[in-house]
């Protein structure tokens, strides 16, 4: 490598980046998934994006779900259309099985601790649901001072309701010079004091990842509700019968 090469990649490991995290259980990842990502894709331009199979989510401890390598392939395969989708095995623990018990406060900290050059951000892409229940998540508010959010919303949300869940604490003052960036106010729910909560609207879906395992079960069509690999994959693993 010549001096202006290793001069390059040093200049681009301390660009900063913006990764995203998209967790999940991905049982299994459908097009409504693929959907709010690439929507979200378009707003931010992510640098990479980590689709993350959950482990045990610990609001489905009592779920049956699919075996995580299963998860985890279909994930890969979702992903394998898209150059900077990124399917991750942040929660599959030393033995690949996903048995472990892993929270999202601990997820972020771990691609924070990867993701360390000045002026990298780190956004958590979650539902609108899931984002009213997370007063109940373990160490919620130090989750929302060290990742942006993007909370992909569905019709019948108020972003009132979606503000009321953060604690007034953690909000940013009026002489935060966060509140002068330039992103429409209907594109925030909230700016904290070190992050900031984002509004994607217009993603609201009808796929449904129950109804495809009942479908695949019935031996019916999951044709378009699923990517093609996907689907592939699901019909010849036998998943779901």
């Amino acid at each position: 490598m010549t001096t202006a090469q290793a001069h390059r990649s040093t200049a681009a490991k301390t660009q900063p980046r913006r990764i995203a995290l998209f967790g999940g259980s991905f049982d299994p990842i459908h097009n409504g998934h693929l959907g709010v990502a690439r929507a979200a894709d378009r707003r931010f331009n992510f640098d990479e994006m980590n689709f993350i199979a959950a482990s045990r989510p610990p609001h489905k401890l009592k779920q049956h779900l699919a075996p995580f390598p299963h998860r985890f392939a279909m994930v890969s395969l979702a992903c394998s259309e898209h150059p900077h989708f990124v399917p991750s095995l942040a929660e599959a623990g030393e033995d690949f099985s996903g048995t472990q018990l892993h929270y999202s406060v601990d997820t972020v900290r771990y691609f924070r601790h990867v993701n360390n050059n000045q002026g990298d951000r780190v956004f958590f892409i979650i539902g609108a649901d899931a984002f009213l229940d997370i007063p109940m998540w373990k160490e919620y508010e130090a989750l929302l001072g060290i990742c942006d959010f993007i909370v992909a919303n569905r019709p019948g949300i108020r972003t009132e309701a979606l503000r009321l869940v953060i604690p007034p604490d953690l909000l940013a003052g009026p002489g935060d010079r966060r509140l002068t960036e330039t992103e429409h106010p209907s594109q925030v729910v909230a700016h904290l004091r070190r992050t900031t909560v984002y509004l994607l609207e217009n993603v609201a879906s009808e796929i449904s990842a129950t109804d495809i395992r009942r479908r695949a079960n019935r031996g019916q069509s999951i044709h378009g509700l699923v990517s093609a690999r996907v689907e592939e994959y699901i019909l010849k693993q036998g998943l779901y019968r």
